[in-house]
């Protein structure tokens, strides 16, 4: 491994994780050739991705109900994604002032309400860095965090030591597919990543409860500043990530 990969990589994530960054690496995007990029985004000039998260407090995750998201949960969500966009664009200015490219994406902006993409898949990247594996819920699940986290992601053509991808560890566990009110993720075995997102997971079911939460939080007064598409059932369900 070149030695200048090897420094870039521990200034770099070093750099994340003094930022606030839970967990970071770096993730060699021929992995995932051909990753789907949208919005007018090419990725012809970048070779690496670094993957960041913040995880979500696990108290927040606990106090989610089927019946109410709750106001604490929301409030994380939305903080969570407000302080990655941040810490994506100081670690973008890092590698770009040692001369290399690099392009902070978004943590999350929907391009599309209808097949609900953004610019490319943080999961994918988080995945192919070797942050977590594919659940069956659809979401990254970190060894540490379970899915209690969100992402975002740096492309760059800086040379990374890259890290490996997590095979499926979800077992025969079924909790996350049980415990949606929307009957949205249906049960299918994977070792790696399933077939196809469209395979496990039915967007539309998710997006109008999604929805319907997003309303209900924005028709209370506490709760109306920090409304969001958010549900967490699935995240609150899942095994990993409760001990932290």
């Amino acid at each position: 491994m070149p030695p200048d990969a090897v420094d870039n990589t521990r200034q770099v994530l070093g750099y994340a994780a003094s930022l606030g960054a839970s967990v970071a690496g770096a993730a060699d995007l021929r992995t995932i050739d051909p990753l789907p990029s949208h919005g007018g985004l090419s990725l012809d000039a970048f070779r690496h991705a670094i993957s960041m998260a913040v995880g979500l407090p696990s108290s927040a995750v606990e106090s989610i109900s089927v019946d109410d998201p709750g106001v604490l949960y929301a409030w994380a969500y939305r903080t969570a994604n407000a302080a990655l966009d941040v810490l994506a664009l100081k670690v973008s200015a890092l590698i770009s002032g040692r001369g290399f490219l690099a392009l902070a994406i978004p943590a999350s902006m929907n391009l599309d309400q209808k097949r609900g993409i953004g610019h490319i898949s943080h999961k994918a990247v988080a995945w192919a860095a070797g942050l977590g594996w594919i659940g069956r819920n659809g979401l990254l699940v970190n060894p540490t965090y379970g899915p209690r986290l969100r992402l975002v992601t740096v492309l760059t053509d800086m040379p990374m030591v890259c890290g490996s991808p997590i095979n499926c560890r979800c077992g025969d566990c079924r909790l996350c597919v049980d415990s949606c009110p929307s009957n949205a993720l249906r049960y299918v075995d994977f070792d790696v990543r399933p077939p196809s997102r469209e395979a496990i997971f039915d967007l539309q079911r998710c997006a109008s409860r999604l929805n319907a939460m997003k309303s209900m939080l924005e028709r209370q007064q506490a709760s109306a500043p920090f409304a969001a598409t958010v549900c967490g059932m699935c995240i609150r369900s899942c095994p990993y990530g409760r001990s932290r």
